[in-house]
């Protein structure tokens, strides 16, 4: 039973996103072209009211409270659904994402976008962005818990749509911020959702994906 996990679609996807993320880093320690004019796009389009907008939406989803942030959606899982391994799975799902992008980063360092554009103070390494990585681990793993209720499965391509426009409204005040580059949150959301999936056939049902079709 183990090693028919092990082997199930959704680990070798999500090890291999994981894995594809953490070879990628080797090879940008530059910035891409797709970076740059990304990153001044977004610095020419500033405005006061957008970049306090931009700043709060930021905090609210710093890694740093990702956890307690994660407690706080697995007891909401926990006391509506019922299931216990269910709310474990959704802040299992954050802590290893959360613990995979850490060893990227470490790994390779990737120095933040310069200073001088950055509307807030940021410390740590770039890539892969931790806001993304562990906003995609909680979005998508709560999804996919919410898809396996009668009422989620009535609802779940609203559920995945809305889960994107989230990941990516997040992702772009990253960028808007000048704290990312756009390889950062790419990478970020690839180590999230890869860690997810690891996750999904030792804590759902093996069938649990079939809800996203």
């Amino acid at each position: 039973m183990l090693v028919r996990r092990l082997l199930s679609p959704p680990v070798i996807v999500g090890a291999l996103l994981v894995v594809a993320v953490a070879i990628a880093g080797d090879f940008i320690a530059n910035p891409l072209p797709i970076d740059t004019a990304v990153w001044s796009n977004f610095i020419e389009s500033r405005s006061p009211a957008m970049n306090t907008f931009m700043t709060g939406a930021s905090w609210l989803f710093d890694p740093k409270r990702a956890i307690v942030l994660a407690l706080l959606v697995a007891a909401a899982v926990w006391w509506f659904i019922k299931k216990v391994v269910h709310a474990l799975y959704v802040l299992s799902s954050v802590v290893l994402s959360a613990a995979n992008s850490f060893v990227i980063k470490h790994l390779y360092e990737r120095p933040r976008p310069e200073e001088a554009y950055r509307l807030i103070t940021e410390d740590g390494y770039s890539f892969p962005s931790g806001h993304a990585t562990v906003v995609t681990a909680l979005v998508v793993s709560l999804v996919m818990v919410m898809t396996m209720t009668r009422v989620g499965r009535e609802i779940r391509h609203l559920l995945w749509v809305a889960a994107v426009v989230f990941i990516a409204f997040i992702c772009v005040t990253r960028l808007y911020l000048g704290v990312h580059w756009v390889t950062d949150v790419l990478g970020g959301c690839s180590v999230g959702l890869g860690s997810t999936l690891i996750l999904s056939p030792f804590m759902l049902r093996p069938n649990a994906l079939r809800w996203v079709r």
